[in-house]
């Protein structure tokens, strides 16, 4: 093996039935000189009895927290062990292609230091009665700036980050209401974009697989609602305070940005 360059990493939290094919798409890669991180964040499960037979594989390290955490607290515990200029995250309940690792390294290395995140298209599978059917593709674009972003409604797969710009920002962030448990991937990227750029490779790389007990299930969407609220109307505040979010609720129940409104400030100047 040559020194590793990318670390995957896979949070895990109840998903026993699904985190054996998460490992194995990673296992199966073209790409072999990964690093692995599966971090379990306190699962009540048998998740870490399923991932124990893994760690015969040398590239593959398992962290257990004592306790359920939430998402943006159990990727900084892992963001801290990582040692490679790398990584890629995959949700425990999905699963990459088999060059996906390849064909993002390969990207990343024909940016510049200032591109801080590469990132692909998405296969949407819907799980049924123990059974897959292909959905449509999420196909991405591009980004015109950090507004641009803002605005874009969608989150995007595979997220293959440059390691020291994450930590620039201070990765993971726990300071809104329930200190990272939901969108904290919208979080992480809205503060990268201000400083770095995007790049986006027109290729399928990710499937992601949607179930009943997604995260994103519909009880969870009030809760999703107040975290992007307080992230949205903070970046516009670390922004400079140039425009104000006009919401919308759309009719599943979204909270999104309809458009940007330019704040008038006033001239306080004295004549």
């Amino acid at each position: 093996m040559q020194k590793a360059e990318v670390t995957v990493v896979i949070p895990v939290y109840n998903r026993e039935k699904y985190i054996e094919n998460a490992i194995k798409s990673v296992q199966e890669q073209t790409y072999k000189d990964w690093k692995m991180i599966v971090i379990d964040d306190g699962s009540t499960d048998n998740s870490v009895q399923v991932i124990k037979p893994f760690r015969s594989d040398k590239r593959i390290q398992l962290v257990t927290l004592p306790r359920n955490q939430g998402i943006a607290k159990a990727l900084q515990t892992a963001l801290n062990m990582i040692r490679t200029p790398y990584f890629v995250i995959v949700d425990s309940d999905d699963w990459i292609i088999p060059n996906t690792l390849e064909v993002l390294l390969k990207e990343m290395k024909k940016q510049p230091e200032s591109t801080s995140l590469i990132y692909g298209n998405t296969k949407v599978w819907q799980e049924k009665n123990g059974e897959l059917k292909k959905i449509h593709v999420q196909k991405h674009r591009s980004f015109q700036d950090k507004y641009d972003l803002l605005l874009y409604n969608q989150m995007f797969y595979p997220r293959f980050f440059r390691t020291v710009t994450v930590r620039q920002v201070g990765g993971f962030k726990t300071d809104d209401p329930y200190e990272g448990r939901y969108a904290e991937d919208r979080n992480l990227l809205l503060r990268l974009i201000a400083i770095s750029r995007f790049h986006w490779v027109d290729k399928n790389l990710y499937n992601l697989r949607k179930h009943s007990n997604n995260i994103t299930k519909r009880e969870n969407i009030k809760k999703f609602e107040t975290v992007m609220r307080y992230v949205y109307t903070k970046v516009l505040k670390d922004w400079g305070n140039e425009y104000e979010p006009v919401f919308k609720v759309t009719k599943s129940g979204w909270l999104i940005i309809k458009e940007l409104k330019k704040i008038i400030k006033k001239n306080n100047t004295e004549k």
